[in-house]
């Protein structure tokens, strides 16, 4: 998931703009001269944010007459019809799930629904691990903003 809004933020007396405050944007940017409470707390809210939300597709390509080089250049999206899709968002405890004609008893790919079950199954385990992992940055961050502010005075 990723957050845009548009911010300008000053660092080294230039005006940086950026249409992305994603979390990778975020602490990409945060340094010794920036390091505040707010960017901190931005960083959190910009990585829950990533994290309550899990995206789950599965669906075949088509085989392509295009050359190797040309394909490295387009990016595939799958059809409603021919992919298994799940969304589960850990804050309302809302799962969405579609299927695809493809992947019922009758499709050709019917084999491959058992395969997107499981992957919705270990999935609950790297959300647990995502926000885990969001809970050690913030720790982090906030030693860091603290032994700062302990360094300046």
């Amino acid at each position: 998931m990723e957050i845009t809004v548009t911010e300008e933020s000053v660092k080294k007396s230039k005006i940086l703009k950026s249409e992305k405050d994603d979390f990778q944007s975020i602490i990409t940017h945060l340094d010794s001269n920036n390091l505040d409470a707010n960017r901190i707390i931005d960083a959190i809210k910009s990585a829950i944010a990533e994290v309550v939300e899990l995206e789950i597709t599965t669906w075949v390509a088509e085989p392509s007459t295009q050359l190797e080089e040309e394909l490295n250049n387009i990016t595939e999206i799958a059809k409603p019809g021919n992919r298994i899709y799940t969304k589960i968002n850990l804050i309302s405890g809302d799962i969405e799930n579609e299927v695809g004609s493809q992947f019922l008893a009758s499709g050709p790919y019917a084999e491959l629904l058992n395969f997107h079950l499981v992957q919705v199954k270990d999935s609950r385990e790297i959300m647990q691990k995502n926000i885990e992992s969001v809970q050690k940055i913030y720790k982090i961050l906030m030693e860091m903003y603290n032994s700062r502010k302990t360094v300046q005075l």
